[in-house]
């Protein structure tokens, strides 16, 4: 069953001793000189006793023990789930832990204040709860869970941003606490982890040799009388309790947990039981040499977070992993098709009619019905705008979504919409008073060097699809820790790049409109000249070829023109999230199957679905104003559980 030693006695000393080194020079990293004499005899001035004592030892040992818990739950989420690629922070675990903490700090604070795991495992629970199920609703796929996961986590994410601007007085601190945030000021926060550490160390330790076990398969392990249901349970709440910790005091620190444990593999350690300890302290070194390099990288004025550091290495590690893994290793087998069950079935001319009609009653609805002419110039750029947006991301989600066979793929998870965001918000930070031409300018340049990106890798994996879709998740995860980032430097702007990050119409006008007409026309034709193809190319891998269309072509014009309209709507509109994923949906379980239909179907309901939520984002809390982003995810995470209660996923075989 294991190959090879299992405790490779030189590499397990070099990891001790690198530990002990690693920690050493962390001490020492500060604006302060510290001597080693203040470290071995406590000797030295008082400010430097001080400086040790109360910041720098406690926010090594924190980086140690938060490391060690996310190897740990890496490896238990990876053997529970016979998956490589799942980890705490793209099965979504650590997305739904902080936006249960963002919740829980205002909801109740009491609670935090005494037991804030408590709150994030709540959070993380669901979360994990819930993609679990989806997933295997879609199919049984390894990569699909880790793309349900990954979609989870910016989703939530979104929220957990668009919530965030409410605490304007504590929001820098918020941001970058979010982004995984070391800093300490006493040893609190290290006597609430270690204990947990400690005693969930021994029980993932036991269940070590039983995970073995259960990676030979379900009908060995259940020959050999292991419990496969209580293990593999009993190892994902252990890593759930493990990654909840570390979100509740540290904040969201992604990747650890993906990268440990196949580094751990390569230094020759193969069972679960020595996995697990080997996995905590290379993990240890990991957020440690992390958190040093982002000391490093700070200045006095500002600090890094510690996050931002492991997502830089850690994305960019998963997309290796992914081009490592194009000739399959056996924990990547085949996956069917997804699909949906249609609910009604009407001709489509009839739903293309009640589609428009709806269309037109919303947008004079939003106007103002008889009186909108007193609001013309305020209501009517904001109208037309999320009208432009609807369809352009509409018809951008059903695009991706058959190009990728993934009925969860749309442009905020692909990276192209998330990169263009970033190149936004890096404009508004680093060039106060930028212009809206600008704007639109960085967000192209950042879409179509993501694209660029995609297309490259694409060709390592060979463009299977679910694969080129998780590299976009990936550049979404290192884009949105870009983002923070730039948040962090330029907290002056921070309000405002967060209200428009969100999602916001706020500053529309007629020329923004004019724009993203034109895109949205523009979208519209591309698409409805390859209506034909995308209709074979949605049959499977096989047809394509035997009618003589090469896939290769019509990805790279599609996914061209996606990426240049959504570019635009970033730049007028910022970033919005899950109009692009329900329109397409919504009109298949209308019973549309042809893409010569779909197409405009999907621009009519991005049409309908931004436009109201535009209307709600202005009128729920007035005179006060929501960003139109945060009603639309909110409207999505409602979206995704009633999909998921109505079980409305079809596996084709």
């Amino acid at each position: 069953m294991i190959r090879g030693n299992a405790w490779p006695p030189v590499t397990s000393f070099v990891l001790i001793v690198l530990l002990l080194v690693s920690a050493t020079v962390s001490v020492h990293i500060s604006s302060i000189s510290v001597d080693i004499s203040t470290l071995l005899f406590g000797t030295g001035d008082t400010l430097q006793q001080l400086l040790l004592t109360t910041l720098l030892i406690p926010r090594t040992v924190m980086a140690l023990l938060c490391g060690a818990g996310l190897g740990i739950a890496g490896v238990l989420i990876q053997q529970a789930t016979r998956n490589n690629f799942a980890s705490p922070a793209t099965l979504g675990v650590n997305a739904g832990a902080l936006l249960a903490t963002v919740v829980g700090m205002v909801v109740v604070p009491g609670v935090m204040a005494t037991a804030p795991i408590v709150v994030a495992f709540a959070g993380a629970m669901a979360t994990t709860l819930l993609v679990l199920k989806l997933s295997r609703m879609i199919s049984d796929s390894p990569v699909n869970l880790v793309l349900v996961g990954m979609a989870m986590t910016l989703a939530l994410g979104s929220i957990s941003a668009g919530l965030m601007m409410f605490w304007e007085n504590s929001l820098e601190g918020l941001y970058t606490w979010g982004a995984g945030n070391l800093s300490q000021h006493d040893f609190s926060g290290v006597n609430r982890v270690w204990p947990v550490l400690l005693v969930l160390s021994f029980v993932s330790w036991a269940l070590g040799r039983s995970l073995d076990v259960v990676e030979l398969g379900q009908g060995a392990a259940l020959g050999l009388g292991i419990n496969v249901n209580l293990i593999v349970n009993g190892s994902l709440v252990v890593a759930l309790v493990l990654s909840s910790m570390v979100v509740s005091e540290v904040g969201m620190i992604s990747f650890i947990g993906l990268v440990a444990p196949p580094l751990t593999r390569l230094l020759g350690f193969r069972s679960a039981r020595s996995l697990i300890p080997a996995s905590a302290v290379t993990g240890a070194l990991l957020l440690l040499w992390a958190d040093m390099m982002a000391r490093v990288l700070s200045g006095q004025n500002y600090s890094l977070p510690a996050g931002a550091m492991t997502t830089l290495v850690g994305a960019p590690f998963m997309i290796f992993m992914l081009a490592r893994n194009r000739q399959s290793n056996g924990r990547l087998p085949a996956t069917s098709e997804a699909g949906i069950h249609a609910l009604i079935k009407l001709k489509p001319t009839l739903i293309l009619m009640v589609l428009s009609c709806l269309a037109a009653v919303t947008v004079f609805f939003a106007l103002g019905g008889s009186g909108s002419l007193d609001w013309w110039d305020l209501r009517a750029p904001r109208v037309f705008v999320a009208a432009f947006a609807g369809i352009i991301l509409g018809i951008s989600g059903l695009v991706l979504q058959t190009l990728l066979k993934n009925p969860l793929a749309s442009p905020d998870v692909s990276g192209l919409t998330t990169t263009g965001v970033l190149f936004a918000v890096m404009g508004v930070v680093l060039i106060p008073g930028i212009s809206s031409t600008g704007l639109v300018g960085l967000t192209l340049i950042g879409s179509c060097s993501a694209l660029c990106l995609l297309l490259i890798i694409g060709r390592f994996t060979g463009f299977q699809p679910q694969l080129f879709a998780l590299t976009g998740l990936c550049l979404s995860a290192l884009a949105g820790t870009l983002i923070n980032i730039a948040l962090v430097l330029g907290s002056n702007q921070s309000t405002e790049v967060l209200v428009w990050l969100s999602g916001s119409t706020y500053h529309s006008s007629f020329d923004s409109a004019k724009l993203l007409g034109f895109a949205a026309l523009t979208g519209l034709v591309v698409t409805g000249l390859f209506w034909r193809r995308l209709d074979i190319m949605n049959l499977g891998s096989l047809w394509p070829g035997l009618l003589g269309i090469r896939t290769a072509p019509v990805m790279i014009w599609l996914l061209g023109a996606v990426a240049v309209i959504c570019s635009l709507t970033v730049s007028v509109v910022g970033g919005i999230s899950f109009v692009g994923l329900m329109a397409p949906h919504i009109c298949r379980l209308s019973g549309l199957t042809s893409h010569r239909y779909l197409i405009p179907a999907s621009a009519l309901t991005g049409v309908i679905l931004l436009v109201l939520g535009d209307y709600f984002s202005r009128t729920l809390m007035y005179p006060f104003e929501l960003p139109t982003g945060l009603v639309v995810s909110c409207i999505g995470g409602f979206y995704f559980i009633v999909l998921l209660v109505s079980g409305k996923y079809l596996r084709r075989k």
